[in-house]
């Protein structure tokens, strides 16, 4: 008993519940959610959703960690490398998430089950894919009954990503602060006037929000779905999401290799030693930190099982997701995160989602051309950068810009210098404390210097 440790996420469910034991994710499945579980295995969609790499494989024990009177069974699910929440996500993934769920769901009722929730968090990206994680999230379909999930998925799917299409991508970041899903009262004022006029964004939004306030007002009960009605409207779900598409958006940062980098000879210099170090040092597991167009993630993509690439702009993610859905890279995880302000520990008790900081444990960590926007733009000590950095990886290749470089000499042109101490030689001394500095090269003809390192033990 004392090695089982529940999920702090996993309480809400009285079906079951995910607890770890040496190391590895579990799921107990309780008693009260035997008939369902054994309709989900009986009628072939499990086998079917698992053969489509849709759902995570498990297997199924006999054993009852937690040694409850309610354990039905247990099972051991194909691990996840890597966590990553909702609000971490690109436009692209999310909408794949919904895409999938809403494909699930038509499987589902074909096979006389039904979702009986539609959370973003049923799902992780594994290998490059959405999969579904939560075993327990199906049912028996009742078709006298409505989707009871059907504003749940329209909250946390159709409205955020119809806010990235109206008004930013950015809006995406939301879901941290309503990882319930967006309320769609909020939701009918957000999006513009002209939103009114597409016949989807009324029916499923402005038309759902009048409903429900109706509904609320005379405490009267959904109207009940057939299972044609109930499919005609996924049909319709997934035609409205797979038709949503983002305006192009130019950033300083989405178009960082081809015009804002010193040139060409800079980046193909600064490659050849990157990859070489990555030749040398055998790691699985790579953070690109400040990744903008992926270019050194696709490069560690080669060399590692996981690169976990996060940027702080919007276009820049979405970019590299679809361009590794397109190449067939299932290396790489892109997620919107910025360095400066990682994604917090959130939920009950802070417990729920752990923080980005506490979850991304690398052998290496990738950073590239971002210590004089951390240290200069943001005002982030060296040392605390040093710090930060020992905490996540055991080797770190880092470039250091120094203040004669023509990217910082117009950084200060904005403001005060206050860093007299920005020097490649407190770079250094600082680093050390907690890293052994195993080689120092100049990338050609600048004055940037790329280092790799190795954490002390």
């Amino acid at each position: 008993m004392n090695k089982v440790r529940n999920h702090p996420a996993s309480y809400r469910d009285p079906s079951g519940f995910v607890f770890l034991y040496e190391g590895k994710y579990y799921r107990q499945v309780n008693q009260c959610y035997k008939d369902d579980y054994q309709a989900l295995k009986q009628s072939g969609l499990y086998n079917q959703l698992v053969k489509e790499k849709k759902l995570i494989p498990h297997i199924e024990l006999d054993k009852n960690f937690s040694q409850s009177d309610e354990w039905y069974c247990t099972l051991l699910p194909e691990q996840i490398t890597f966590l990553s929440w909702p609000y971490e996500w690109c436009f692209s993934q999310l909408k794949d998430a919904a895409l999938l769920t809403l494909y699930i769901l038509k499987e589902a009722i074909q096979h006389g089950m039904i979702l009986k929730d539609a959370t973003p968090f049923n799902i992780q990206f594994k290998n490059g894919r959405p999969v579904f994680i939560d075993t327990l999230s199906f049912e028996k379909y009742d078709d006298t009954q409505p989707w009871v999930a059907y504003r749940q998925f329209t909250e946390s799917f159709i409205v955020p990503l119809l806010l990235c299409v109206y008004r930013s991508p950015e809006m995406l970041k939301l879901l941290q602060a309503y990882p319930d899903g967006i309320p769609l009262k909020l939701a009918s004022k957000w999006l513009p006037l002209r939103s009114r006029f597409n016949l989807n964004v009324f029916l499923h939004i402005f038309l759902q929000n009048k409903v429900s306030e109706k509904s609320n007002r005379n405490s009267a009960a959904q109207p009940a779905f057939s299972r044609k009605k109930l499919l005609s409207i996924a049909n319709n779900l997934l035609s409205f999401v797979s038709g949503m598409q983002l305006k192009p958006i130019r950033t300083i940062w989405n178009n960082y290799y081809d015009e804002t980098v010193l040139n060409e000879k800079y980046v193909n210099d600064k490659r050849s030693v990157v990859e070489g170090w990555l030749k040398e040092i055998p790691v699985k597991t790579i953070l690109d930190a400040g990744t903008n167009t992926g270019l050194f993630a696709k490069a560690a993509a080669t060399h590692a099982e996981t690169v976990i690439a996060i940027d702080s702009d919007a276009d820049c993610i979405n970019s590299l997701y679809v361009h590794c859905k397109q190449t067939g890279n299932t290396c790489i995880l892109p997620l919107l995160i910025d360095i400066c302000q990682p994604t917090p520990s959130t939920g009950w008790h802070n417990e729920e989602r752990s923080a980005f900081i506490s979850r991304c444990r690398v052998d290496m960590v990738l950073a590239l051309a971002i210590i004089h926007h951390l240290v200069i733009g943001k005002n982030v000590p060296l040392q605390q950068v040093a710090e930060t950095l020992s905490t996540l990886t055991d080797y770190l290749v880092i470039e250091f810009v120094p203040k004669e470089d023509v990217k910082v000499k117009q950084m200060l042109l904005q403001r005060k210098d206050i860093f007299p101490h920005y020097t490649v030689k407190a770079f250094e001394d600082i680093f050390s404390s907690s890293f052994e500095i195993l080689q120092k090269i100049k990338v050609g003809e600048t004055e940037r210097s790329l280092f790799l390192m190795k954490k002390k033990n």
